[in-house]
């Protein structure tokens, strides 16, 4: 069988017998890919350290019928930092099921991993600013995916925009807005902006009133939702997590 090397995240693991487990784990060449890691359960095996999620690691598999074999797994970047409070995990979980929910098996997936990385490492450096950066990851992840809301502060019409269309994807006045379309403001309107179209660093990194973010962390869910089918379960572990904070 041949060989294959790669540097994935491990983005969902489950129990396979008393020792195994398999893995699901997201690769920038490979795509969404299956991992039965034999023995990895044993506090003696090697590979345990790799095979956790959110660990970056570098996978040397063996190709099978339908499930890669580990042959080793050495963890890159754990994000450890993370797991310091229930907060991090909760995010960190629903950024990773997002990426696993929009990628497939055998599509190389090296932007949609680019911007999880980016997020996870900027998530380990702010980690009071969770919901600005879960607002910032979900539009990035629309615009990677090819389904970014179109942001101007005019309607197709001409006049002021004040609403988004979630099933149309871009703003729109209130005389042509359609049903479910989320009322928004100038300010709410130039911060979506901005998101979308700075530099990802900047993006991750930007600071704005709370009240806004969680106004629009509203609506990018709405919007994520409509377009991707469904939302991970993880989303409501992060939202009951916020509400009741230990």
């Amino acid at each position: 069988m041949d060989m294959v090397k790669t540097r994935a995240l491990i983005v969902r693991t489950a129990n396979s017998g008393d020792n195994d487990r398999v893995l699901t784990a997201v690769s920038p060449e490979l795509g969404k890919i299956s991992v039965i890691a034999k023995g990895v359960k044993s506090l003696k095996n090697k590979n345990g350290a790799g095979c956790g999620v959110l660990c970056l690691s570098d996978l040397v598999l063996k190709e099978g019928r339908e499930l890669y074999s580990l042959v080793s797994a050495e963890c890159a970047e754990g994000f450890y930092h993370l797991r310091d409070t229930v907060d991090g995990v909760a995010y960190g979980m629903y950024f990773v099921s997002l990426l696993e929910g929009c990628t497939e098996p055998g599509v190389p997936a090296g932007d949609e991993l680019r911007l999880c990385l980016n997020t996870l490492f900027a998530l380990t450096r702010r980690p009071g600013d969770g919901a600005t950066l879960k607002l910032v990851y979900e539009l990035r992840l629309a615009e990677v995916l090819g389904l970014a809301p179109y942001i101007s502060e005019e309607c197709q019409c001409g006049e002021p925009a004040t609403h988004l269309s979630i099933a149309g994807g871009e703003t729109c006045c209130a005389a042509h807005k359609d049903p479910g379309a989320a009322a928004l403001t100038p300010d709410e309107m130039r911060v979506l902006d901005f998101i979308l179209t700075a530099e990802l660093k900047d993006a991750l990194f930007f600071n704005s009133p709370p009240a806004l973010i969680a106004r629009l962390g509203t609506v990018s869910e709405k919007y994520l939702e409509y377009h991707l089918g469904r939302m991970p379960k993880t989303l409501d572990y992060l939202k009951n997590i916020l509400k009741n904070p230990t």
